[in-house]
């Protein structure tokens, strides 16, 4: 059993295990569980009040000692292409109502480009627009990648379960449906906020919960190595995804400060010791910056460090989305699908993220909780 929590608390903070102990340890019933996670996952409702298969008596004490919805909409912008950059405040003073986004994208065909075929490009089904939602998982982030601006405004907060949890949920009530693919790659580092993210992923993979398959959740890591590993075990098929950006120690410790812990060789070593069946290719994301690791000399480094684990990984490369005050420049198109050929060259499927939502600052790397 659980303690009965304190009103800063939202019912979407607890998995479908910790709700059946939650209302025991009030002397409810087990059942009381099922039809309040109906109401949280199956048919959101926006007060207590609303789920009217609960005594009357008992939805006056949830109100009284839980929350329900845990953050506030606040800001909405929208890019020509389709994006939208929604703008999250938190509820408690604590962390002085700070601000989280999460970023809706349509995602088709010319999402990512591929080489004059066609035949390398990654696409959803043509008969249904498909969606990606890139959620936050902390307040700012600790990581201090030097190309990132929430790397720029170093860790503000963790945010709770509900609150990673209600980003997805409220796709609902925004668009009446929810992501094809939810991706941990807004704000903040996941494997910071490790207990809060697993916790999270139970939720929306449970059926009781939003019940969607692993296998539609992408956790994106900076690379520790540790977290992701556990992280893994609990929840085999959901994939995976590391940031690279560098083929040499030297650049990627002073672009990336995660590497003097998990350098370029763990990351190899990682890669390799998962299973040789796996479905899922690891995805190795490489933000592209001009003059820094895009040159021949340095391309030729990182296509030597992916040989011995071609056949275990993909990547995406991510020309820069600019900054305001960055030092860093976005590349040359042809710069680009350069290193796509060479990498081609030696068997890794690669592939070129298009900069959805640049307008919106809702682009990769470029949000900034404003």
């Amino acid at each position: 059993m659980v303690n009965q929590k304190p009103l800063v608390t939202s019912l979407y903070d607890l998995t479908p295990q910790e709700m059946e102990s939650f209302f025991l340890s009030i002397g409810e019933k087990r059942y009381r569980a099922k039809q309040v996670l109906d109401f949280l996952y199956h048919h959101p409702v926006g007060k207590i009040d609303e789920m009217t298969t609960l005594p009357g008596s008992l939805r006056k004490r949830l109100s009284e000692t839980v929350r329900l919805i845990p953050l506030d909409l606040r800001t909405t912008v929208e890019s020509s292409d389709g994006t939208i950059k929604h703008a999250y405040e938190v509820q408690d003073k604590a962390r002085n109502k700070a601000l989280l986004e999460s970023v809706w994208m349509p995602a088709d065909k010319t999402d990512v480009s591929g080489l004059k075929d066609g035949k390398n490009l990654k696409s959803g089904s043509d008969k249904a627009k498909r969606f990606t939602l890139c959620i936050s998982s902390q307040l700012g982030c600790a990581a201090g990648c030097s190309f990132c601006a929430t790397g720029a405004l170093g860790l503000k907060g963790q945010l709770t379960t509900g609150e990673i949890v209600y980003q997805v949920v409220h796709s609902l009530a925004l668009y009446e449906r929810l992501p094809d693919t939810v991706l941990f790659m807004g704000m903040g580092e996941p494997m910071h906020n490790f207990e809060a993210v697993s916790a999270a992923i139970e939720i929306l993979t449970h059926p009781d919960g939003l019940g969607l398959s692993q296998r539609r959740i992408v956790i994106s890591t900076s690379g520790e190595l540790e977290r992701l590993g556990a992280t893994h075990r609990k929840f085999p098929k959901i994939r995976l995804a590391i940031s690279l950006n560098a083929a040499t120690d030297a650049l990627r410790s002073k672009i990336m400060p995660v590497n003097k812990k998990f350098n370029l060789k763990a990351i190899a070593a990682f890669i390799s010791s998962l299973d040789a069946n796996r479905r899922d290719k690891v995805t190795l994301e490489y933000v592209v910056l001009a003059g820094v690791n895009d040159s021949p000399d340095h391309v030729k480094k990182l296509s030597g460090y992916l040989k011995p684990i071609t056949r275990n990984v993909k990547v995406n490369l991510i020309p820069y989305n600019p900054v305001k005050g960055s030092k860093y420049k976005t590349p040359p198109h042809k710069t680009v699908l350069s290193i796509q050929q060479k990498l081609i060259e030696i068997g890794v499927s690669t592939f070129i993220r298009k900069n959805r939502g640049r307008e919106a600052m809702a682009a990769c790397g470029q949000l900034g909780g404003k």
